[in-house]
């Protein structure tokens, strides 16, 4: 048998040897709570055991228990004040249920935090790349599809460019055709006119037009010419100089209308004409020219021309005279700048 207070010793062993803990489980603890990242949880707590059995019950010494002397021991009071404070030690360190449930709840809380953010971190990143893939297919697609599309566009606007330029080309020399014989048809053109007009003057060489010659509702015109004619400037015609005589037809106008005489050759015309500026001559009628329309054209412009002195018809041909007493002959269809430099430069 054991005496109280070699119980006592044991027990307090006993409670040490429980108490103290070997490398490997301190470390093993530490690595849980580091993993936990149970920082926050109280130093207390932390340090305490859990342990799921109950405390040994010492058994009772009944003070009337006798030692093999059959003396009775007293229970000393220190040792007894050692067994408190060992139980309420403890007692201290013995984790209470309110602590524990802080303590699940702290790491279910973490737990819960670090899973979120690992399932929304996996879910973004996963859902990134499904993007980013779709996106890139999608633009690849689209790419291929603007580069086929282009690609056809071009083609068939270097088709169309290829036409065109085959037309243009077709439509230039066709041009160039077309204006070579414009050109041909114009110097025809004007070659035809200048001859009608050359000839036409010709035919007209030996008439003269008179003007302002009153008009009677019964006349003879070449009686009356030929007779005008000896009464004031003293010209004697035969009726047959006359060839023809009649005034131009046309409706109402001011003035009479003008007689065209055709004489039979040229020295008769010349022989009349040239009495013209005679004032007595002059009462009766004016005498000019019969110039073509064109050439009658002409000699107005050449007048009206600041560069010329004067224009005149003589023997079927128009002539002027510049301002620097120069004469030059003029056709219809001439320049008159280009003329008058070239003889100019000569």
């Amino acid at each position: 048998m054991f005496t109280m207070a070699e119980r006592t010793e044991k027990a307090n062993d006993k409670k040490g040897e429980k108490n103290m803990k070997t490398p490997e489980q301190e470390t093993s603890k530490q690595k849980k709570l580091t993993q936990l990242n149970l920082k926050s949880v109280p130093l207390s707590v932390r340090n305490s055991v859990v342990s799921d059995k109950l405390p040994n019950k010492k058994p009772r010494t009944s003070s009337g228990e006798m030692s093999p002397n059959g003396a009775s021991e007293v229970i000393d009071t220190g040792e007894l004040k050692i067994i408190q404070e060992s139980l309420r030690e403890i007692k201290d360190t013995m984790v209470k249920k309110s602590d524990i449930k802080d303590i699940v709840s702290a790491i279910l809380s973490e737990l819960k935090g670090e899973i979120k953010e690992e399932i929304i971190s996996e879910i973004k990143g996963e859902i990134k790349g499904e993007i980013k893939q779709e996106f890139e297919t999608k633009l690849e697609e689209k790419a291929k599809h603007f580069e086929l599309q282009s690609k056809e566009i071009a083609d068939g606007l270097n088709l169309d460019l290829e036409t065109l330029r085959e037309k243009f080309h077709a439509q230039s020399s066709e041009f160039r055709r077309m204006s070579q014989q414009l050109k041909q048809c114009l110097f025809t053109a004007e070659s035809a006119l200048k001859l009608s007009n050359n000839n036409q003057q010709y035919s007209q060489k030996n008439n003269i037009k008179f003007t302002n010659w009153g008009e009677g509702k019964t006349e003879n015109l070449r009686e009356d010419l030929i007779k005008i004619l000896r009464t004031t400037v003293g010209l004697d015609l035969d009726p047959t100089d006359i060839l023809e005589i009649h005034r131009i037809p046309g409706g109402a106008q001011k003035g009479p209308r003008p007689v065209i005489a055709k004489f039979r050759n040229s020295e008769t015309k010349i022989k009349i004409i040239r009495k013209r500026q005679n004032d007595q001559l002059k009462k009766h009628f004016h005498m000019h020219d019969h110039l073509t329309t064109m050439n009658g054209r002409l000699i107005y412009d050449l007048n009206k021309d600041e560069r010329i002195d004067q224009a005149w018809y003589f023997n079927g041909k128009v002539f002027a005279l510049d301002k620097k007493g120069k004469r030059h002959r003029f056709e219809i269809f001439d320049n008159f700048a280009e003329k008058l430099r070239a003889r100019s430069d000569t």
